[in-house]
């Protein structure tokens, strides 16, 4: 059954940094992952894609009632080992936003070395298993706090690479650390892209603008309560940001 009005709009953005056994704040169990979307398909949520995002914004298709949409970040390994798989076998699609440097092996900051990253092999890999890859800049840097000829790089050459060696468009768009402002937003529209999201830990309403998307970080150590709480409108005030 689908909504007849954009106003009843509720569009969570779920993103995820990785998938595995190791127990880290921003890896998330494979057990853990396989319990939430179950959950997801149970209660009868319908996976979009972005495309499906923005038809629904322009008017071209009706909103679900209950809609969520997938989101991975960086180009870590264990996405493409247990969320890809898991992923493929149920028909759930999904998007990574990549850090075309990281994928080279390039200015990997310590701290961000709390897991694997796939190479551009890999890459392909990971395309092959039906998700679909977006940019997440070209060095993850904070997009609002560069001078201009670096934003146009990030945000251009990290298109141009990923189109390169896919030989496919892409048209999405993540702000490196979620943190943007209008300029750049409009800078990463006219590079030719479709949307953009940025974190702030929230759902998406009726209002909202297809190149400052809101997601909700899930993070290891959620419980299955935590992300059902996330989810469900009616506690959704009670999660708060975290």
């Amino acid at each position: 059954m689908r909504l007849p009005r954009l106003r009843a709009l509720r569009l969570p953005i779920l993103y995820y940094h990785d998938i595995g056994p190791k127990e880290h704040k921003h890896i998330v169990h494979p057990d853990a992952f396989a319990a939430q979307l179950d959950w997801l398909r149970e209660t009868e949520h319908e996976f979009l894609t972005l495309d499906d995002v923005l038809d629904i914004y322009s008017g071209r298709s009706d909103a679900p009632r209950r809609p969520v949409v997938l989101t991975f970040d960086d180009g870590r390994s264990g996405v493409l080992h247990y969320a890809a798989p898991y992923l493929a076998d149920a028909g759930l699609p999904s998007t990574h936003y990549v850090v075309t440097d990281w994928l080279d092996g390039h200015d990997i900051p310590e701290y961000e070395r709390f897991s694997e990253f796939i190479g551009w092999g890999e890459l392909a890999e990971l395309r092959a298993s039906g998700m679909a890859i977006a940019s997440h800049g070209v060095t993850h840097r904070t997009l609002k706090r560069l001078p201009s000829d670096e934003v146009e790089r990030e945000i251009r050459d990290s298109r141009r690479m990923l189109e390169d060696k896919l030989g496919e468009s892409v048209v999405h768009f993540s702000f490196p650390r979620g943190r943007t402002r209008r300029a750049v937003e409009r800078r990463v529209r006219r590079a030719g892209y479709l949307s953009a999201v940025a974190t702030g830990q929230s759902w998406n309403g009726p209002l909202a603008r297809r190149f400052h998307l809101n997601r909700l970080r899930v993070d290891g150590y959620d419980s299955l309560d935590d992300f059902q709480r996330m989810l469900t409108p009616s506690r959704a005030s009670d999660h708060g940001s975290r």
